[in-house]
């Protein structure tokens, strides 16, 4: 166990990047001015928006804001931007839509324990239609674990996903990782946690701190085309080599792994054939996967029936129709 051994009250720098978000962006922000623990600094990139969220973020009158306007390079850059203007001893890249409750960093910080060698993981959830009330928690581990064993729960149920808002990380590993690959947009944040997780001697939980995630607002998860995909597809394979150089290439890693590329079969098909034929490949060489096609309600039926790809087949039919 590593501890800074730096100022008792360290300051945490929360790095935003902004794009096109007016309507949420000054709510975001205030979430965090709002924190019980003040020695903060919030540095928002705005990102070359087309609307007016440079102008609500410049109407906040706060001494630790700091705003940065930039053309537009994407959220990985402004991510990096914001990193290279921060001072803090640790760092929380946040989403301009997102929620923080006014504890959120005491308890981060209280769950870190001044340890320099460590990420600390917060509880979240999504809420909808701007509707805090709405908000569902999402299950989480207890117990710490290593990269092995975050492979092994969430590449295993083919979940790529880390909000970045979540995460408490220290300067020091950050300067031992890397930043954000700017070549990345959907599902940038697995590459990065990836490499986040290899250089942390743990993954810590912290229960009592939650963030509330946006989602339903078209943000960009939801325009997915080839370029997004193809990000999807980069990011992944670059975490499964990232993996397999550092963890034991046993049965269960390679078939976490061979699961996570069956999620972006499961996601393109029918279209997008060429990436397909990448992760299938890929796939190849790791062994047989076992995750299942997530369905609900009626589709699930029809999977039982049909099969998945049959299925997507008449969806994809019955949207075209409606259209």
């Amino acid at each position: 166990m590593e501890k800074t051994g730096l100022n008792p009250r360290p300051l945490v720098s929360v790095c935003i990047p902004a794009y096109n978000c007016e309507k949420y962006v000054g709510q975001a922000i205030k979430s965090v001015l709002a924190q019980t623990y003040a020695d903060i600094e919030v540095i928002v990139v705005d990102d070359g928006s087309a609307d007016g969220t440079l102008n609500v973020i410049e109407q906040i009158d706060d001494k630790r804001l700091k705003a940065i306007s930039t053309p537009n390079h994407g959220a990985s850059a402004a991510r990096n931007l914001a990193y290279q203007n921060a001072t803090g001893q640790y760092i929380i890249f946040f989403d301009a839509d997102d929620l923080l409750p006014p504890d959120f960093i005491d308890r981060q910080l209280n769950r870190i324990n001044g340890r320099d060698d460590v990420i600390v993981l917060s509880g979240w959830g999504r809420f909808y239609n701007d509707d805090p009330g709405t908000f569902k928690a999402e299950q989480i581990p207890y117990q710490e674990m290593q990269l092995a064993g975050w492979i092994n729960t969430y590449w295993r149920a083919g979940a790529p996903m880390t909000a970045p808002g979540r995460s408490l990380i220290p300067r020091r590993l950050i300067e031992k990782a890397g930043l954000w690959n700017e070549e990345l947009s959907l599902n940038d944040d697995m590459e990065f946690y990836t490499r986040m997780f290899i250089k942390a001697q743990s993954i810590l939980f912290c229960h009592d701190a939650v963030l509330y995630y946006r989602s339903g607002i078209g943000g960009l998860s939801s325009r997915k085309g080839p370029k997004a995909y193809n990000s999807l597809l980069q990011s992944i394979s670059l975490s499964i080599n990232y993996a397999l150089q550092v963890v034991d290439n046993s049965d269960e890693i390679r078939l976490s792994s061979a699961n996570m590329l069956q999620g972006v079969i499961y996601e393109l098909y029918p279209h997008h054939r060429e990436l397909i034929g990448k992760a299938q490949k890929q796939i190849n060489q790791l062994g047989r996967p076992d995750l299942k096609f997530m369905a609900g309600g009626i589709t699930s039926y029809m999977v039982a029936v049909l099969g998945w790809k049959l299925t997507k087949w008449v969806k994809l039919f019955l949207q075209g129709s409606s259209n």
